[in-house]
């Protein structure tokens, strides 16, 4: 049965301090189990689109593993469906996760300023799904790889694992957080002809095993900017599976 989401939020737009971005009021709540339904959420004055897969049979306030996702690209709305379905949902049905793709609002990525609204984004997941572990999985790939790095940095005791492929801390800031993730599972994959993002990447393995980290690095010989051993979602959903 194809069901609709809509939900009011208030706190701070895009630019606000996220200590600023923790309340909201839930409005409306409707899901489509078994498969995957687009909808929104407003935080302040800020309208987040999302893409959301949940399981067959699922409810409100149920307890399932969450993975929130973020889209690569300009993560645009047709971005993120067309890579929930290709990446992601399959095997979350299969697995029984949810999964919760945000869109960038108005153009702006999840790396470079939108991210201010993901405190009260991942608040709204929690209010209707409880994670299973108590924290948010995280992924995404190329800008979403950066986007769940930006994230990670910046709510660490929200994240209870990492996989990017490809991805890794774009910024200082990002950089020097990276010691606040030691305790977490870390998993990253990068084409071995991908030049631009397998030296960075590269780099962030050392600086993790330096600081003591759970960061592993698999790099596939011969794949480029898009991984594609890893564009069905299994090798993803396998490394997930062994975080639970």
């Amino acid at each position: 049965m194809l069901l609709a989401l809509a939900l009011v939020a208030t706190a701070c737009g895009v630019g606000g301090p996220p200590e600023a971005l923790a309340s909201f009021e839930m409005s409306s709540l409707v899901l489509n189990p078994g498969s995957s339904a687009a909808g929104f959420v407003d935080i302040g004055e800020t309208r987040v689109t999302y893409v959301a897969v949940t399981p067959e049979g699922f409810t409100q306030g149920d307890t399932a593993p969450v993975l929130l996702a973020f889209p690569p690209g300009a993560q645009d709305l047709s971005v993120t469906q067309s890579t929930i379905d290709r990446v992601y949902m399959q095997e979350a049905l299969r697995l029984g996760w949810v999964v919760v793709s945000p869109v960038s609002p108005d153009g702006t990525l999840f790396f470079q300023g939108a991210e201010d609204v993901l405190p009260s984004f991942a608040n709204w997941i929690e209010q209707w799904v409880t994670p299973e572990g108590g924290a948010l999985h995280v992924a995404g790939m190329s800008n979403g790889g950066l986007s769940s790095w930006r994230f990670a940095a910046q709510n660490p005791d929200r994240v209870q694992s990492l996989i990017t492929f490809p991805g890794f801390p774009s910024s200082g800031s990002d950089r020097d957080a990276m010691e606040n993730l030691t305790d977490i599972p870390i998993r990253l994959y990068v084409g071995g002809n991908d030049a631009a993002w397998l030296e960075p990447m590269q780099e962030t393995s050392t600086d993790m095993a330096i600081l003591g980290g759970r960061l592993s690095l698999e790099i596939f010989p011969g794949e480029n900017h898009i991984v594609e051993s890893t564009y069905d979602g299994r090798i993803v959903f396998e490394q997930l599976e062994s975080f639970r």
